[in-house]
């Protein structure tokens, strides 16, 4: 068989479709992350590569860690040596999911491709896919096959704390495969988005029920995100623990131990309530549901509403069943600390302080020191703040991450990582209001309390704005500070 047939067999085999490989593109990003280290300054300059494939309506779906903090974007098409520019619309990246869409507005680039076709349902345990991507060691496309080895709830390491449904598939994802299509037969199952650290050929994709998620969101142009129920929850299989509840004996459910104040369910679930069913699916008493063929945890029924759509729980209350609706509309949480991107942080220098608010990128940097009485706070605020009600009346943890040297902060060191509750007498709701009790010092100083410590950071507000102005010069500080959200 010639050589050239023998390739196109090669090809319809793996994805059943002949235009599949010119559908499948690489993706050429700039990238300029922020610094939060030293929030004035941008970040190193940096670029990558990764994979993406055309959908319908000309666009190109990739990953949201492919494209995020991105300055300047190109993509090709396999065979093709020209690079089109391409066009990012950073408010339509679902960071929570970890999925964006290109443009090019260069209409030519689309010629010789088609859009590929998602399939009606996800594979099944022990099916063979392949994925078809660019990973890094070579310019041409690279297909791997597998199969699937497990389908279930995972992090998704792009926001660091955001769990949805996974394949877990034993082919090989590489840097650079990030952002190519799963085909199972003719069909798009999944999205490859992380590898397993350290496994051999473990690798994952975003399934299905995920990607439709995303592009049914990003439909009206505006990016939602997952609506999120708010509550933790414990299995009901211990017998003294169902007898207390005084749970039937044939029933399953899971009791509710917290009700997140974020959460759509805030105000109409609460501790010791017994869920039973969620849209009318029996939930076991470990968590989880039969659906798809496959037992899963009940939220992938939440996950696969919109935000501002319902959801229908029964419950079991005092001994008592009843039916509550639950409205998916939880308003933003400033308390979860996702990881942030495509946007700079916010920050203010006062007498070379640098005081900033606590951000889970703040605390993944190298240079933020963690130890000590203050770095343990921090830790521990940014996990159990709302268990323990210490986010009530602010709006964000405000935190003093940096000393510029200079005489009039000598003194300082001890408060750095400290959380600021207080200025002037001015209770600190965000970092704004620092700004704002700055006005008002008390009798020529300025006095910060800092959350957990009965000691005051003292400053000679009298000499700040002429200490301001040469520590602005000793240092390059263009700027002295940044209030709002830029991108």
């Amino acid at each position: 068989m010639p050589l050239l047939a023998w390739l196109t067999l090669a090809v319809a085999t793996v994805t059943g479709e002949p235009f599949a490989f010119s559908s499948v593109v690489k993706i050429y990003v700039t990238t300029q992350p922020p610094n939060y280290a030293i929030p004035w300054q941008a970040g190193q300059p940096g670029g990558g590569t990764g994979s993406g494939f055309i959908i319908a309506g000309k666009r190109i779906l990739t990953n949201g860690h492919v494209v995020s903090d991105a300055r300047f974007v190109q993509v090709q098409k396999d065979g093709d040596p020209r690079r089109y520019t391409a066009k990012v619309d950073t408010t339509l990246i679902g960071h929570d999911c970890d999925l964006a869409v290109l443009t090019v507005p260069d209409e030519s680039f689309f010629e010789g491709t088609r859009p590929l076709s998602f399939a009606r349902a996800m594979p099944s345990l022990g099916d063979e896919v392949s994925a078809v991507g660019y990973p890094m060691g070579g310019d041409r496309l690279s297909v791997t096959r597998g199969i699937v080895s497990r389908i279930d709830y995972g992090t998704y390491s792009h926001s660091g704390i955001d769990q949805h449904l996974v394949l877990q598939v034993d082919a090989a994802i590489n840097p650079g495969n990030s952002g190519g299509p799963l085909f199972f037969g003719r069909k798009v199952v999944g999205l490859a988005f992380q590898g397993l650290v350290g496994g051999e050929n473990i690798g994952y994709a975003i399934p299905l029920p995920v990607i439709q998620h995303y592009l049914t969101d990003i439909a009206d142009g505006c990016y939602h995100g997952y609506p999120e129920l708010g509550v933790a929850f414990m299995d009901t299989d211990n017998p003294a623990l169902r007898a207390h509840l005084r749970l039937p004996e044939t029933a399953g459910g899971i009791a509710v131990t917290y009700v997140d104040p974020f959460g759509s369910a805030r105000d109409l679930l609460r501790a010791r309530d017994v869920l039973l069913t969620i849209e009318g699916s029996p939930i076991a008493s470990d968590g989880t549901i039969q659906t798809d063929g496959s037992r899963l945890v009940f939220a992938e029924l939440l996950e696969r509403k919109q935000w501002g759509e319902s959801i229908v729980l029964t419950v079991w209350r005092d001994g008592a069943q009843q039916k509550i609706v639950v409205p998916l509309t939880n308003p933003p949480d400033p308390f979860i600390y996702r990881r942030e991107y495509d946007q700079r942080p916010r920050y203010l220098v006062v007498a070379g302080l640098v005081f900033t608010p606590l951000t889970r990128s703040y605390l993944s940097m190298p240079s933020t020191d963690t130890g000590g009485d203050n770095g343990f706070r921090l830790r521990y605020v940014s996990h159990f703040a709302k268990l323990d009600k210490l986010h009530e009346g602010i709006d964000e943890f405000v935190v003093l991450t940096r000393r510029l040297s200079r005489e009039v902060n000598a003194y300082a060191d001890p408060f750095l990582n400290g959380i600021v509750t207080e200025v002037n007498g001015t209770r600190i709701r965000c970092l704004d209001d620092i700004r704002t009790a700055l006005d008002s010092p008390r009798d020529g100083f300025h006095v910060f309390r800092f959350l957990g410590s009965e000691d005051r950071l003292v400053l000679d507000a009298t000499t700040l704005p002429e200490t301001d102005r040469a520590i602005r010069k000793a240092y390059g500080l263009d700027r002295q500070e940044r209030l709002g959200e830029e991108r």
